[in-house]
Formats: structure tokens, sequence, C-alpha cells
């Protein structure tokens, strides 16, 4: 009896590690359980544009509150073919649905954090950007999702436990031939308060062979989170941000168009600090037209601008400039600008103290949490304000889509949800209002889906509201 009740002890143990393992390292081609059901939801947008498809819970989540800086996220993105939406949720899953929002299938990252998605040209992969001790970049076959190949940044961007930080894939786009082009970021704060950036973009052909590293010899010493590359892959853009005031930094110019092959800078740009900002930081953008004719972005201090593709300055507007009132000085951050064919669109965030973005503020600023949209000649034609923080923002010639978060102001849950615009006019064509905040968004390239992704978030009073969930819908116009 003693023996038979060792061997189950021994065999449930065994069990117990293989299931383990099937969680973390499994494969996308043994079936793993679904993480939630697809719904056919009661609700949709209040116009009746938004037709919700399907809702998909993503899994539990930790629950942030008003007073957090970052927040939940949720990645989306379309095929080019307009066939499937890829999801990539903070507990590392991929999920890949078609358009009546059927989980196709699923995949656990493993060990890594997600930190970038995107569809190859062909619609046939999808690329995932991970933060790891590896800091990988990985291909996964739309079909089936089983890898077909992975590339590691370490060797460049390097690794310390000691250092609190991992290397990762923060941004990935594709040009018409294929080819790929990634940001590998690392960072280190010192307790003194220094930081240390490391930073490479890569380029690889579809089949995940490398082609070239910018730079070729030594890593960037500027934060880089965005890169932006043309259709024809002949120029690339990107841009910085460095809050170390007492280093000397090798790359210092706010905005860099780089020629394709990854050999040396086209042109570059340095805007000086707006006061009270002690530097001119560019995080989301800049965005390079796919022509190849035009550069676009918003400072984080408020200014927009369009430059043509030598780097000429056609315009510059400052859209969201530091306010003092009552002795208190008020910014709401530029965050998103991007083109949409003719028109360059841009968005500006919620409000905060200066001196400490935790502390209330009076009022807010005049242009937060609002949408702006110019031509190309700098005219602008119109401006949306939103009711909370626009958390990400998709674009597509003629439709807007807008995932809106928190008001850490107002602290109104009424204004979460996934907004539809038109364009160039900025005017709401509907709403689909969620719980949480809604954290992330998608438009299909044709302009008749939509997506986004809900966050749950404990109020003041310690309720907490939401739930991390996917949201499908068809654009009806």
């Amino acid at each position: 009896m003693k023996k038979v009740y060792t061997a189950a002890i021994i065999l449930i143990f065994i069990v117990t590690l293989g299931l383990l393992g099937w969680h973390i390292f499994g494969d996308a081609g043994t079936a793993l359980p679904v993480i939630g059901g697809k719904s056919k939801a009661q609700t949709a947008g209040k116009t009746g544009v938004l037709r919700e498809v399907a809702a998909i819970t993503l899994g539990k989540v930790e629950v942030y509150n008003y007073q957090r800086m970052g927040f939940t996220r949720g990645f989306l993105q379309f095929s080019p073919d307009g066939q499937t939406l890829a999801v990539g949720t903070e507990n590392g899953e991929i999920l890949l649905l078609d358009m009546e929002g059927r989980v196709l299938w699923q995949k656990k990252l493993g060990l890594g954090k997600l930190t970038a998605l995107q569809f190859t040209t062909d619609s046939q992969a999808l690329l995932i950007g991970e933060s790891s001790p590896d800091g990988f970049l990985v291909c996964l076959d739309r079909k089936d999702g089983r890898e077909l190949w992975r590339q590691s940044s370490v060797g460049e961007l390097g690794v310390n436990i000691k250092d609190k930080t991992f290397p990762g894939i923060v941004a990935i786009r594709t040009d018409e031939a294929g080819r790929i082009y990634a940001v590998g970021q690392r960072y280190i704060r010192y307790p003194d308060g220094r930081y240390d950036y490391r930073g490479r973009i890569y380029k690889f052909d579809p089949s995940g062979q490398r082609l070239g590293m910018f730079p070729g010899d030594h890593n960037l010493d500027a934060w880089v989170s965005w890169i932006s590359v043309d259709d024809k892959g002949e120029k690339l853009t990107f841009g910085t941000a460095n809050w170390d005031m007492g280093g000397i930094s090798r790359y210092t110019d706010s905005l860099y168009c780089i020629d394709g092959q990854l050999q040396g800078v086209l042109w570059s740009k340095l805007l000086s600090p707006v006061p009270p900002f002690q530097n001119t930081t560019l995080r989301s953008g800049p965005e390079i037209s796919p022509d190849g004719r035009y550069v676009t972005g918003i400072f984080s201090d408020g200014r927009c601008f369009l430059y043509d593709g030598q780097g000429q300055e056609l315009w510059l507007r400052a859209l969201s400039s530091p306010q003092k009132i009552a002795n208190v000085e008020l910014n709401a951050v530029g965050t998103y600008g991007q083109m949409a064919g003719e028109y360059a669109v841009f968005s500006v965030s919620n409000t905060y103290n200066r001196a400490n973005w935790q502390l209330p503020t009076p009022v807010e600023h005049p242009s937060s949490n609002s949408i702006f949209v110019f031509d190309r000649q700098g005219q602008f034609i119109n401006r949306y304000k939103l009711g909370g923080m626009i958390e990400e923002m998709a674009t597509q010639e003629q439709t807007l889509v807008l995932a809106v978060g928190r008001n850490v102001r107002t602290k109104n849950p009424a204004v979460h949800g996934l907004y539809v615009l038109s364009l160039p006019d900025a005017l709401l064509l509907d709403d689909a209002a969620t719980a949480g905040p809604c954290v992330g968004a998608a438009v299909s390239r044709d302009g008749t889906y939509a997506a986004g992704v809900e966050a749950p978030i404990q109020l003041d009073n310690g309720e907490v509201i939401g739930e991390y969930k996917l949201r499908l819908y068809q654009i009806v116009r």
C-alpha cells in the first residue's frame, strides 16, 4: 500500500511538471485552453455604425488605479489582407481571430513579456517582439502559430540581472518587399539618477536572415521606441528621448532619418526644449509617409510638425504649450502623430502637474485629450475633444479609431470606450462604451472592422470595474 501511495505521489508530481511546461513552453500546434469563448454581445455603438462581432475575455491581469502613470496594455493588428486579427496580451498570450470573432489559435509566448506585434507584408506570418534575457524577435506562421524563426538582441544590448532590465524588441515595421525592421532597446537607471541607454535598429529578410544594423559597431545612447519606414524601404525614421542630464550623449538630435540599408544618417533635427521642459522628446513617432515624401510627428511638449523627405521643415505648430495656473505648471503631453492620406492627425494626452504628475491639477489643460487634424499645407482642419486619455490611435484614410481610457483628473468612467471618427473632418461617427478604460485600438486597412481592448481599473473607493477583454466590431456606414 505504501508503494502504491508513493507511486501515486510521483505520478502527480510528473503530471504537474508536464502541465507547467506545457503552459509556459507549449507549442501552438498543441491545443491550448481558449482564454475566453467568443460571445455575441448585446451592446454596440450608440449610432449603429459600430456593430459588435465578438467579445472575448483575455484572462486575469493586475488591476491598477488612477495614480499609476503606465497602465495595462493590449496589442492589436489586423492583417494586411483583412482576413484576421492578431491580439497580444499582458500575460504573454498571442491569439489569432477570424473576422467572425473565432479564435483560430492561441500561443503562450513563454517567459518573455510582449513588447511589439506586427504582421508581415504578405499577411502569412506574425512578428512578435518580447523583453526577456534574450530579447527575441519571433516569427510565427499565421496558419497555425508554429515558430518559423527567432533572432536575439542580447548580443548587442547585453543583459545583467543586477540591472533589473532585459533587452527587448520594442517596435517592428515592414516594407512592401517584406523586409523587416526592428528596434531593440534596453536601459538601466542607476541609484544616483543616471541612465544608460542601449539601442539598435535591425534589418532582416523575410526568412529571418539579418541584413544589417544601425549603428553598425555601437549602441544608440538614447531612448528609441519607435520606427517608421517608407514602402520601398529607402528611408527609416526614429525619434529620441533622453532623461540623463549629467552624461554626454552621441545621439542628441530629436529625430533622425537614416537610409534603408542602415548605413548612415540622411538627416536629423535638433529642436530646443520648450520651458519648463529640460529636453525635447519624441516617443510614438515620427511617421514617414508610404511614398517617403513626408515625415510627421508630435513632441511631448505639444509641438507637431511636418518635414519633407529631405528634412526641410514645412511647418511647425504648438498644440499644447505648457500653462501656468495658480503657480502650477500644467502640461498635456503630445502622444501620437500619424499620416492619413493627405492629412496629418495628432493626439494630446491628459493634463499633468509638471512638478509631480501624481499631484492633482486645478483645471484641465485647454488642449488635453484631443485630436487635431491638419492638411499637408499646415492648415487646421478640425479638433475633436475626448473625455479621457487617447491610449492608442489607429488611422485609415477615411477612418480614425481611438482607444479612450482614464481621465486622471475627472476620474469619470463614462468616457471609456472605442471611438470612431471620420477623416479628414474629425467628426464622431460612433462610440462603444467600455466599463474599464479602453487601452488598445486597431482598424482594418479597408476601414470595415475595428477592435479595442478593455482593461479593469480600481476606483478611488476601492471598487473594481471593467475586465481584460477584446472587443471586435464591424464598421457599418
